[in-house]
């Protein structure tokens, strides 16, 4: 196969000594050679910097950087100062503990030679912790609504599935750096409402998603951190306003977000966060329908059940 794209696997990196040799001789074992890739070190206070430099000194392909202490700390911010530092006309963002298929890089970049106008080409995930659990993602299809379908869960995919031409990520807002969850989501919602891609789905699992217990994801679920909860409650708020400034926020998106921000009810409360600019988040989305009278009887029976009691999650089902 012709080389003929420079190809940037950009990684976040932080505390991944335990898994980040493996994830770097993924990148190497590629059968696509022409890549670059650009390990970002987050400030992390195990040995992943000195796993990171010793691979640099190796090849010469890798580069070892760490995030500027000008700049907030975070995954989104290390993402976006790879993106900085990158020169490859093929952009793919991976995560520090996960694996590559060794055709991961091949398969997407012919897809790519084969069709000039695409602008992303997206392959697929398998869960898996390597012994007993192996779990292939199948969210990711195509659909005729599909920006629609992403934003209420019919579809999914995670963030190593996509490869981007860098000609489409050029002179756009990329990773949010004031979010510390469901960056993803808010990621691609706001770029894709601005400028719908030309894209691709391979019915190929690329990426290894390694299941383990220091998983950033699984440590959100498994510890319901009132700051991560608060931080996707950003996330949707962002993002409803970025698909009504796109005309895109339609009923069926008004009524989805509608119910989302009255899960996050909560975490506003108990977060201390503007309760005057929840209700008025709120009464944005809401029309004159029996379910939108059905959701504000919801929101306040809880909220003085919270200002009362303490709590109140029970009225917000």
């Amino acid at each position: 196969m012709n080389d003929s794209f420079l190809v940037s696997i950009i990684i976040p990196v932080y505390n991944r000594e335990s898994f980040l040799q493996e994830t770097i001789e993924s990148v190497i074992n590629q059968t696509y050679k022409k890549w670059e890739l650009i390990l970002v070190d987050d400030g992390s206070s195990d040995s992943s910097i000195s796993i990171a430099n010793t691979a640099a000194q190796k090849d010469i392909r890798i580069v070892s950087v760490s995030r500027p202490n000008t700049k907030l700390g975070g995954g989104n911010s290390a993402r976006n100062y790879g993106f900085q530092k990158s020169n490859g006309d093929l952009i793919n963002w991976f995560d520090s503990d996960d694996l590559m298929h060794p055709e991961f890089i091949e398969r997407k970049v012919e897809e790519f030679i084969d069709h000039q106008d695409l602008n992303v080409v997206f392959t697929k995930t398998i869960r898996t912790d390597f012994t007993e659990v192996n779990v292939p993602d199948e969210r990711l299809k195509y659909s005729s609504t599909f920006l629609h379908d992403y934003v209420v869960r019919k579809i999914s995919w995670y963030l190593p599935d996509a490869m981007f031409r860098r000609s489409f990520l050029e002179d756009k807002q990329l990773f949010d750096e004031d979010l510390l969850a469901g960056q993803d989501r808010d990621f691609y919602i706001r770029l894709f409402a601005r400028e719908f891609p030309k894209f691709k789905i391979l019915d190929f699992y690329a990426t290894y998603y390694r299941i383990h217990q220091d998983s950033i994801s699984e440590k959100i679920y498994r510890e319901a951190n009132i700051k991560m909860q608060v931080s996707h409650y950003n996330s949707l708020i962002n993002q409803v306003e970025v698909l009504n400034e796109c005309n895109l926020l339609g009923k069926n998106l008004k009524q989805h977000y509608l119910q989302e921000l009255k899960k996050r009810l909560p975490a506003v409360i108990k977060s201390k966060a503007s309760l005057s600019k929840y209700f008025k988040e709120v009464k944005k989305l809401s029309d004159l329908n029996k379910t939108t009278a059905e959701t504000w009887l919801k929101l306040f029976v809880a909220y003085f059940s919270f200002q009362i009691f303490g709590k109140g999650e029970r009225f917000l089902k």
